[in-house]
């Protein structure tokens, strides 16, 4: 399968992950369209639409044992995408995530790993309300609500993505 990943998007994604796994892990790309009734549950209980009909995965294993995955998505700003990277364990639970491509003017500070490190831990059962659960950041309201909507979007596919990665 031919997938086109602008801009070292790809190559930037796997520094991420060999940042926060070891140089020892192996990873595996794959394109993946999300079912309808996947895609339908999780934008509704998101609030929040995918961009695209597919997202990218890496499957991360070490001597052929699972340590998770990472999920590359966008999300968009006031009117740029925002890209971004949600690092996750064996079990769904996220334990890091990055704001791999920022193109808007102002907003910014959601790439700051303080600001991102409020997401670890997490898992499809948190809640995510910006304001009770995440901090706001002053100037930068779309940015953070879009972030979060698109890190709990990832989460609620975390089901789907763990089944077909072991199969």
């Amino acid at each position: 399968m031919v997938t086109f990943l602008t801009a070292g998007l790809k190559e930037k994604t796997e520094s991420l992950i060999h940042l926060h796994f070891g140089d020892s892990v192996s990873v595996s790309f794959k394109k993946v369209a999300i079912p309808a009734e996947v895609k339908f549950h999780a934008e509704k209980k998101a609030g929040l639409r995918f961009m695209k009909k597919h997202i990218y995965t890496w499957q991360i294993t070490k001597d052929d044992i699972s340590l998770g995955f990472a999920y590359l998505d966008n999300v968009l700003g006031k009117s740029q995408p925002i890209t971004f990277v949600v690092l996750f364990n064996a079990d769904g639970t996220i334990v890091n995530s990055h704001i791999v491509k920022y193109r808007e003017p102002i907003g910014g500070e959601v790439s700051h790993k303080n600001w991102l490190n409020q997401f670890s831990g997490r898992t499809k059962d948190s809640t995510y309300n910006v304001g009770k659960d995440i901090d706001g950041i002053s100037g930068a309201t779309i940015s953070v609500n879009a972030v979060t909507r698109g890190i709990q979007r990832s989460v609620l596919v975390t089901d789907y993505l763990l089944n077909i990665e072991n199969e």
